[in-house]
């Protein structure tokens, strides 16, 4: 399939989800301004869409499976059906299952199978029904996943051939992005976490002195209850408390895992990928050029231009990335 007709199938998709009446659908809030988040911008997500689809593969079959993880409320999902592909939409979250099960119903087409969980779910599922998609797209998703092993551990059992590509904008080498999302992590780990993960303690372990408490729930960032467990339980056992390999930013939920905006490297996502026995490729992503404003449209090509032709500019400027992963050849 050429560029140009996936870019006409991208406009096609696009005209379609303006028609539905979001409003009057029976999905969550959340889901409601998300989308209300996505509609300005559409455009740019489906430029986003269009080039994830074409680094996976130059000539593939329309009938191969394509797997979009996490994926929300489902617009890349819609895509991808258009383009001809079967498609396999999972998603963590029960109420973004319910926005494009609603939304695939009215539009009147959508994903051909919806899976409610992550990619343990999906492994399971793929076995079950003795599915090997070629294909999986994730756009937003690897910055949140608590456990990247598993992750790209039950990828390769969906399939050791599957190629993958991944968005996020979580980048490192953006020094000025990088500042802002720690920003935001400090006053959730402050704000929320360690006063949750303190009430966790002392709820499971209230012979241990407030002090102690104090101490384990802050230096137990970015650990889910049952690892706080195993945490708490080790330095009972030891009076040691275990150190845990996370950089003084990053921290996540401890009941759901869900990491805020995780920032890693490229040197550590090529680890772990490679230890899943996948190969990996970055490249820059792009800023959105479909502004109100002409000053900002014009701001955004130019920058856009440095992005594309100076490297280290590029690598400093780019406000995401694109990871293209592999099977090892």
């Amino acid at each position: 399939m050429k560029k140009e007709m996936i870019a006409k199938i991208a406009v096609e998709t696009i005209r379609s989800i303006r028609e539905i009446d979001f409003s009057q659908l029976d999905i969550s809030r959340y889901d409601k301004d998300y989308i209300n988040y996505l509609l300005p911008s559409i455009h740019y997500f489906f430029d986003i869409y269009a080039d994830t689809v074409i680094r996976l593969h130059p000539a593939w079959d329309t009938f191969d499976y394509f797997i979009d993880f996490g994926g929300g409320q489902g617009f890349l999902s819609l895509f991808l059906k258009r383009l001809g592909f079967n498609v396999i939409y999972c998603e963590l979250i029960p109420s973004s299952v319910n926005a494009i099960t609603l939304i695939k119903n009215k539009i009147g087409f959508g994903p051909d199978f919806i899976i409610e969980g992550s990619s343990r779910e999906l492994a399971t599922f793929c076995k079950e029904n003795n599915l090997y998609p070629k294909y999986l797209i994730a756009t937003d998703v690897i910055e949140h996943v608590y456990d990247l092993n598993t992750l790209f551990s039950d990828f390769h059992s969906v399939n050791p051939d599957l190629s993958m590509v991944f968005t996020t904008a979580s980048v490192k080498s953006n020094f000025l992005k990088s500042k802002k999302l720690r920003t935001v992590m400090i006053a959730e780990e402050t704000n929320i976490y360690i006063p949750v993960r303190r009430q966790f303690i002392q709820k499971k372990y209230p012979h241990i002195s407030a002090a102690k408490i104090e101490k384990l729930a802050k230096l137990s960032r970015g650990l889910i209850f049952p690892d706080i467990i195993k945490f708490v339980d080790t330095f009972l056992r030891t009076n040691t408390i275990p150190v845990i390999d996370i950089d003084k930013f990053n921290t996540c939920d401890p009941e759901t895992g869900n990491w805020t905006e995780r920032i890693l490297s490229k040197k550590q996502y090529r680890k772990i990928i490679n230890d899943a026995r996948f190969q990996v490729k970055f490249e820059n992503g792009y800023y959105n050029v479909y502004r109100k404003r002409l000053v900002l449209s014009v701001i955004a090509k130019t920058a856009n231009f440095f992005i594309r032709h100076f490297r280290l500019s590029g690598s400093i400027m780019a406000p995401f990335i694109f990871l293209t992963v592999k099977n090892k050849q």
